[in-house]
C-alpha cells in the first residue's frame, strides 16, 4: 500500500511537471500573456498534482512540491544543456551553471507549487465531501485563513519586526492549528498549509525586489527570500501543533472543572 501510494504521488506531480511544461510552451509561442503565464506556471502545476494525489491537504503540498523540484532540475538541465551548445568562452563549467539556476529555480517554484498542491487536494477533497463539511470544518479553514492573513500581512511591517520576523509563522501556524481541533496531525496540516499560502504571498515583495532592484540590495532580497522560504513553512507547521495541543489540554480542563471536585 506505501508503494502504490508513494507511486500514485509521484504520478501527480510528473503529470504536473508536464503541466508546467506544457503552459511554459505555450507563453514561448505567445499564446499566453506573461503575467498569465507566470502565475500558472508558479501555482499551476502543483495545482495538478494536486488535484490528482489522493489522501490529504498536506499530502497535496508534498505532492506539489515534489513537482516543483521535477520542473528546477529539468529548467536547470535544459539552460545547462543550452550553454554546453552555444559553447560561449563566458559561461562556467555546466556543472556550476547547473548548480546555479536548480538552486535558484527550487527555491522559487517549490514553494509556490507546494501551495498549489495544497489548493489542489483542498479542491479535491472538496467535490468528494459534496458540501457535507460541518462546522468543524468551517472553523478550520476560517483558521487558516487568518492565520495565512497574519503571516501575509507581516511582510508590511517587516521594517519594524526586526528580530521577531519569526514571530508571524508561528502566531499564524498556532491560529490555525488551534482551530483545526485537538488532534495534533490536524494541527500540523493546518498549520503547514497556512503557512505555505502566507509564505507565497509574503515573499512577493522579495521576489519584486530581487528582479527590479540591482547590485547588494537584489543580491540580499533573493537571500533572505531562500531563507525565509525554507524558515517559515517550518515554524508555521511547529505552530500548528502547538495549537492543536493546547487546545486538547483546553477541553481537558473544561471536563474536569465541569466534574467538578471528587468525594
Amino acid at each position: 500500500m506505501e508503494l502504490r501510494a508513494v507511486g500514485e504521488r509521484f504520478f501527480g506531480a510528473i503529470v504536473g511537471a508536464l503541466a508546467i511544461g506544457a503552459i511554459l510552451l505555450l507563453g514561448r509561442l505567445e499564446f499566453l500573456p506573461d503575467p498569465v503565464m507566470m502565475v500558472a506556471a508558479l501555482f499551476g502545476g502543483g495545482l495538478v498534482a494536486g488535484l490528482l494525489t489522493p489522501g490529504t491537504v498536506r499530502d497535496g503540498a508534498v505532492a506539489g512540491a515534489v513537482c516543483g523540484v521535477l520542473v528546477a532540475l529539468l529548467a536547470a538541465s535544459l539552460i545547462t544543456l543550452m550553454s554546453l551548445v552555444e559553447s560561449r568562452p563566458q559561461y562556467p563549467p555546466f556543472w556550476m551553471t547547473f548548480g546555479f539556476y536548480a538552486l535558484i529555480l527550487t527555491a522559487l517554484l517549490l514553494p509556490y507549487n507546494a501551495v498549489g498542491g495544497a489548493a489542489g487536494m483542498a479542491v479535491r477533497n472538496s467535490i468528494r465531501r459534496r458540501g457535507t463539511a460541518g462546522v468543524g470544518e468551517r472553523e478550520r479553514w476560517l483558521g487558516i485563513g487568518i492565520g495565512t492573513a497574519v503571516i501575509a500581512g507581516s511582510a508590511l511591517i517587516i521594517a519594524f519586526l526586526g528580530p521577531l520576523i519569526m514571530a508571524p509563522p508561528l502566531i499564524g501556524g498556532f491560529i490555525a492549528g488551534f482551530a483545526s481541533g485537538k488532534d495534533p496531525g490536524n494541527g500540523l496540516e493546518a498549520g503547514l498549509v497556512a503557512a505555505l499560502f502566507g509564505t507565497s504571498l509574503f515573499l512577493l515583495p522579495f521576489f519584486w525586489t530581487t528582479s527590479h532592484a540591482t547590485g547588494f540590495v537584489a543580491g540580499l532580497a533573493g537571500m533572505a527570500a531562500v531563507a525565509l522560504g525554507l524558515l517559515f513553512p517550518l515554524l508555521g507547521t511547529a505552530g500548528g501543533v502547538a495549537g492543536a495541543v493546547v487546545r486538547a489540554s483546553f477541553g481537558k480542563e473544561q471536563r474536569r472543572n465541569l466534574r467538578g471536585p471528587e468525594d
